[in-house]
Order: structure tokens, then C-alpha cells, then sequence
């Protein structure tokens, strides 16, 4: 375990040195000049009282959502008290130093000389950072009377790729080509670190390369704003308005208590969301069983039952009706049942594996019943279709296989994520 601790440790006190260094060496090489030749046009060395009032107003704005929502919080949370459920752990979320004291306790502390004391590290990050200088002197050599732009190496020509650096304001300079491959040096080095730690079994291993890749995803220049410069010039492009639209998203999420990647409100039930007609047949406390309206005067004798994720995204397969599976299907001329699953939570505390598996055998007898049919054809996507593997198995042991006609089971709508 204290092997594990360390490396997690100076993974967190790396990335940290690394960002620290990073900071002073954008200051250094940036400087004014530097700033115009990121901004690509150029910044001007002043700004009229039109520009000036803009970026007023941008800061205005950001201050007051920010009020805005200390406010709320304080609110809430004064309800909370007085109902008692003020818990002490929520009472600094909105402190600086709160914020401080968690990121220093999941940093932890590891010797300085940690990373000194590997050579080949020190080897690799002089190789990294030589080769990358010499890339961009060749590119400026060629692109001499260009723009920085012209200068700057292809990405192809880079130690390291990942598609979170793609875009060409990412090689433009080389403090932010530095930063990014520098990044993604020490992020491979930490994941191959733990596939060659010796003495740790499959789940610990497991545990540790996620603790390590999530710290290096939550570490990545892309999350800051000081270091990504997309969102720099992004910045500039709309006087900060950019940046105001982000923190009234972040706000209305710290509101709401989950993040979104899509505006809530941006959906209508029936409209460009479960668009297909259909009506619940059946229902346990576990999952209901939609049937859905044929859309063909004939339908096909074998049906179709579709068992989505457990956490009921089922409607992932039924969008706008040019974006839906199931309006597909039916108009294929099947019949085709789906599972909406329960949504977890406090009453499916002693949910477990074999009441999902129950569940499916259910709702395939139930809609063999229901059609008078012998046989049904099943898709079961992500964890449904790992338990609709063990729902055949358990079919085929009590001889009861030719229940099932055919199963499909493929990764979930997007792929897996």
C-alpha cells in the first residue's frame, strides 16, 4: 500500500512542480511580445473607451453571477440549518482555503529528489524538450517573413499526440508546445510506472492506474485557462464574453448538484426526445416494459425486446425520429418491446445481480405471453447486455435457450465512454 501511496503522491507533487515551473516559464517567454505573436493579430498596446467598456462589463457580469450564487448557496444553506441538515462538511465549500487544503491532501507529499533519482525520465524530458525546440527552429527557419503559425512543426512531426491538443494555437508557440508535450510525457510515464510496479494483484493494479490517469486528466493545461491558449484567444475574440457563458454554466450546475454536457431544457418529451409512440404492458418495482405502436400492416412473428443500460438511458435509442432506432424498427415491421429501467436509488439498496437477471427473463416470458409467440429476438447494450450473456447461460442450464431467437450485444449508443 505505502508503494501505491507513493506513487500516487508523486504523480500529484510532479504534475504540481511541473505546472508551478510551467507558469514561470509562459511569464518569462510570453512577456508583451509574446503576447501579441499567441494572439496571432497582435494585441494592441492600448485600448480605446469602447474596448475598455466591454471588458468593464465582462467583469461586472462574472462578479455579479458569482454574488449571485454565493448568495443562493447561503440561502440554501441557512434552510438547511434550519431544518438541521447542515452538514460541517458543505460549511466551506464556497472558502478559498477549503479548496487549498483538499487539493494539498490529495497532492501529498514525496522528496524532491524523487524524480532526479530516475534517469531515465531526466533522459526522456531532455530528448522531449530538444527535439521540440529544434522542430520549431526548422519551422521558423523555413517560414522566415511568415506568421508563427507558418513556423510552427505539424503535429504528425510531435513525440506525443491526443486529439485534447489538436488545434494549431497548441504549436504556435513553443511555451505551449513545451507545456502540452511535456504534459503528456509525464502522464505516460506515471501509467507505465504502475504497469511495472511488482508484487500487486489485478484489483489494486486496476485501482491505481485509474487513480493515476484520473489525476493526469484533472492536471491537463487544456482545464486551465492561463494555460490553453484556444480559450486565450477565445477570450480576446469576444472580450471575455466567453468566459461569462462558462460561468453561468458552471453556476447552474454547482445549482443543480450534477454536471451537463447539454442544456436541460433543450429537450421535449414526445418532440426530439422518446419521439416513438408506444405505451407501458408491464411493470415491477425494477423496470417498466414499453411496447411500441406498430407503424406497418404486418409485423414480423419474432419481436424484439431491447434491455438499455441499467441506468435507464433507453431513450437514447429513440431521439428526434430521424435519430431513433426504434422508429426504425417498427417501421421495419417489428414489434419491439424495451426496458426502462428504475433509475437507482435509495429503495434499490439491495438490488444485486440476479434480480437484473430475473428481471430479463421476465419481461422475455412475459412478452412471449403477451404475443403468443415461442421465441424472441434480444439487444441488450452495456451492463444489460453483459447480463443478458448470463441471462442466455442461465436459459441454456435449464433448457429453456430456444426462448431467445437471437441476441446482439453491442456497446452502448456513442460507444463506450
Amino acid at each position: 500500500m505505502a508503494q501505491e501511496n507513493d506513487l500516487l503522491a508523486a504523480a500529484g507533487e510532479s504534475l504540481k512542480g511541473f505546472f508551478d515551473m510551467q507558469g514561470e516559464a509562459l511569464r518569462e517567454m510570453l512577456g508583451d511580445k509574446g503576447a501579441e505573436s499567441l494572439m496571432g493579430a497582435g494585441v494592441p498596446g492600448g485600448m480605446d473607451a469602447g474596448e475598455m467598456a466591454q471588458w468593464a462589463a465582462t467583469a461586472g457580469q462574472l462578479q455579479q453571477l458569482w454574488l449571485d450564487f454565493a448568495a443562493h448557496q447561503t440561502r440554501a444553506a441557512a434552510e438547511k440549518a434550519g431544518k438541521g441538515a447542515l452538514g460541517g462538511a458543505g460549511a466551506g465549500l464556497m472558502d478559498p482555503a477549503q479548496w487549498m487544503v483538499m487539493s494539498q491532501a490529495m497532492l501529498g507529499q514525496m522528496p524532491k529528489g524523487l524524480f532526479e533519482a530516475s534517469s531515465r525520465l531526466a533522459q526522456d524530458q531532455m530528448q522531449l524538450w530538444s527535439g521540440v525546440m529544434q522542430s520549431f527552429a526548422a519551422g521558423a527557419a523555413k517560414g522566415i517573413g511568415g506568421s508563427a503559425a507558418d513556423a510552427a512543426p505539424e503535429a504528425a512531426a510531435l513525440p506525443r499526440s491526443d486529439r485534447r491538443f489538436a488545434d494549431p494555437a497548441w504549436r504556435e508557440h513553443p511555451a505551449f508546445l513545451l507545456l502540452h508535450q511535456t504534459y503528456l510525457m509525464l502522464a505516460d510515464y506515471f501509467r507505465q510506472a504502475v504497469r511495472g510496479m511488482d508484487g500487486l494483484d489485478r484489483p489494486k493494479r486496476q485501482q491505481l492506474e485509474f487513480a493515476v490517469a484520473a489525476l493526469a486528466e484533472a492536471m491537463s493545461p487544456d482545464n486551465f485557462l492561463a494555460l490553453n491558449p484556444v480559450v486565450m484567444k477565445r477570450t480576446m475574440e469576444t472580450k471575455g464574453a466567453n468566459l461569462v457563458r462558462g460561468m453561468q454554466h458552471l453556476i447552474n450546475d454547482l445549482k443543480r448538484g450534477q454536471l451537463t454536457h447539454t442544456d436541460p431544457n433543450a429537450f421535449r418529451l414526445g418532440e426530439n426526445l422518446a419521439a416513438s409512440p408506444g405505451k407501458v404492458v408491464h411493470e415491477t418495482p425494477l423496470y417498466q416494459l414499453i411496447q411500441y405502436s406498430p407503424s406497418t400492416d404486418e409485423v414480423l412473428e419474432v419481436p424484439l425486446v431491447i434491455f438499455p443500460p441499467w441506468i435507464n438511458r433507453f431513450y437514447i435509442l429513440d431521439l428526434t425520429p430521424k435519430k431513433s432506432f426504434i422508429k426504425w424498427a417498427v417501421d421495419q415491421g417489428i414489434s419491439v418491446f424495451v426496458v426502462s429501467w428504475k433509475s437507482a436509488d435509495e429503495t434499490l439498496a439491495e438490488v444485486v445481480w440476479d434480480d437484473y437477471i430475473r428481471a430479463q427473463i421476465e419481461a422475455i416470458d412475459h412478452v412471449r405471453a403477451r404475443l403468443e409467440v415461442p421465441a424472441v429476438h434480444t439487444i441488450g447494450y452495456c451492463v444489460a447486455g453483459t447480463t443478458l450473456a448470463a441471462t442466455l447461460a442461465v436459459l441454456a442450464r435449464r433448457g429453456e435457450a430456444d426462448k431467445v431467437k437471437s441476441a446482439n450485444l453491442p456497446p452502448p449508443p456513442g460507444g463506450f465512454a
